[in-house]
């Protein structure tokens, strides 16, 4: 069993000595590891929590006398187990029993030990140390992270009634903080209780502001892949909470969206997705919908007019605080105006723009990621140059996103029957065409068709270069580079 996730206790007292800042300091470091492993950011939190063991380390070694030893030592317990450091946070712990200047410390420090103990697969001492960390009134975080690890202990001890009990204390405990109740939904989630888990989450999701990217909302993400009928079920009943302001309501619908993209519902998702944007359009969460509805609709795209019908909501998307989400958007919006470009040239040009249609293949297939728009685009060119030096090049392309149907209104694709006749008409191309032999087998290629293929390529860059200058007139400004006769490259072999 993956080992669990503990519960938050920083106690930040007032403090009085000569030590306060190097346990200040470790308390902050602790504080920020906390707040990289709700985020889900595990390789940060390790660092933090073993500059936390280093910073305790020190002042328990060096300073036992002080009266901050003891918490020193229960805090450098804690990031061990973090860390995964199971034998190491054992013997602190024993280290922190001694030093304890209280009962509800020594509780602590056995409780802690026996989180330890259950980690290294020992149930039954684990189930001691634990009850005995259960008894001495300890805060409720601590309580319910002994509860929940003594649940697992008398499940690993074969108690399933008794582990049932003390899973559901842990989880219904009222006076958890909201850090707790969201570390322990987590360490819920890890254990494949996700029922348990989407009960707590829902809790805060239900008070808690809506920031698609806040610790909590990344937590129920991911929930939404392992788990999404649960959380679309658990979040389609927020929407009855009596006060419920737009950007939480917002919010609402965005999770489900996300659910439902896990179970292939992408109709629903869509009409989701959607409904966050109309309900708070400047927010957050607005902008998170639109990247996620716009990825599904060019995965989704069959015809040019679908790309088309997405140009405003790009700046929708562009407004997320996510760079990621903001560049691949900023991509998305590039390739799209610059797809929709060269469709109006061959629209309104026909034959004489033919080559328009092959780079309007490329950027669908590979910055749009649209393996229909594609498709169609590579087949609307062998329609409409038969005899062009560039019909293998568009017949391959139409073969590599065989089974992906353009919409019929558009252009005619009748599947298997088209691979077939595309087929047979690379047969009855000349045995030196570039394309065909640069993906021919290196015996039969001869000396001069790596050439041949990067000299057709300049070709066309020179061609597509005049077809989009009618669109852009900028585009001109890249003269001098597509005059250049490119270096041949492995990957240009079969990257049409």
């Amino acid at each position: 069993m993956r080992g669990s996730r503990l519960l938050v206790v920083a106690v930040l007292g007032g403090w009085g000595c000569v030590y306060f800042n190097a346990m200040y300091d470790a308390n902050r470091e602790y504080d920020a590891g906390m707040k990289s492993l709700q985020e889900q950011s595990d390789v940060t939190a390790r660092v933090r929590f073993d500059s936390v063991i280093a910073k305790t380390g020190r002042l328990i070694e060096s300073h036992p006398g002080s009266k901050y030893a003891d918490d020193a030592a229960i805090l450098k317990t804690r990031s061990e187990l973090y860390n995964r450091m199971w034998e190491s946070a054992a013997e602190t712990s024993v280290r922190a029993e001694e030093l304890a200047g209280d009962s509800k410390n020594r509780a602590v420090a056995v409780g802690l030990r026996g989180v330890a103990m259950r980690e290294l697969g020992a149930f039954a001492e684990a189930d001691s140390l634990l009850s005995v960390g259960l008894s001495a009134g300890v805060d409720a975080d601590d309580e319910a992270l002994f509860l929940f690890h003594r649940g697992l202990a008398r499940q690993g001890l074969g108690q399933s009634d008794e582990a049932a009990v003390d899973l559901e204390a842990a989880a219904s405990s009222v006076e958890l903080s909201p850090e707790g109740r969201l570390t322990l939904s987590i360490a819920l989630r890890d254990i494949g209780e996700y029922d348990r888990s989407m009960d707590l989450a829902g809790q805060l999701l239900a008070t808690s502001s809506a920031n698609p990217r806040s610790p909590l909302y990344l937590h129920v993400d991911s929930l939404a892949v392992l788990a999404p009928e649960v959380v679309d079920s658990a979040v389609a009943g927020l929407f009855d909470l009596p006060t419920l302001p737009a950007t939480r309501r917002a919010a609402f619908y965005y999770v489900r969206g996300r659910a439902q993209l896990s179970t292939g519902r992408e109709e629903e998702a869509l009409g989701h997705f959607d409904s966050a944007i109309e309900e708070a359009p400047t927010s957050q969460v607005a902008a998170e919908a639109a990247y996620f509805a716009i990825e599904v609709r060019l995965r989704r795209a069959t015809a040019p007019d679908d790309v088309t019908a997405l140009l405003g909501s790009y700046a929708v998307a562009r407004r997320s605080g996510t760079a990621e989400i903001r560049a691949r958007t900023a991509r998305w919006e590039r390739a799209s105006q610059t797809f929709e470009g060269l469709i109006e040239s061959f629209e309104s040009r026909g034959a004489s723009a033919a080559e328009a249609m092959i780079r309007a293949a490329e950027l669908a297939q590979m910055d749009l990621e649209s393996s229909a728009l594609a498709r169609g685009c590579y087949l609307l060119y062998v329609q409409v140059a038969p005899e062009s030096r560039w019909t293998a090049k568009a017949i391959y392309g139409a073969l590599s996103v065989s089974g992906h149907e353009p919409d019929p209104s558009w252009v005619t694709d009748r599947g298997v029957a088209t691979d077939d006749e595309l087929r047979d008409r690379l047969k009855t191309l000349p045995t030196d065409d570039p394309y065909r032999l640069a993906l021919a087998d290196p015996a039969e290629r001869g000396p001069m068709a790596d050439s041949m293929y990067v000299l057709a390529e300049a070709d066309l860059q020179r061609r597509l270069l005049e077809i989009r200058m009618l669109f852009d007139p900028t585009a001109g400004d890249t003269a001098t580079a597509a005059d250049e006769t490119p270096e041949i490259r492995d990957e240009d072999e079969v990257q049409f």
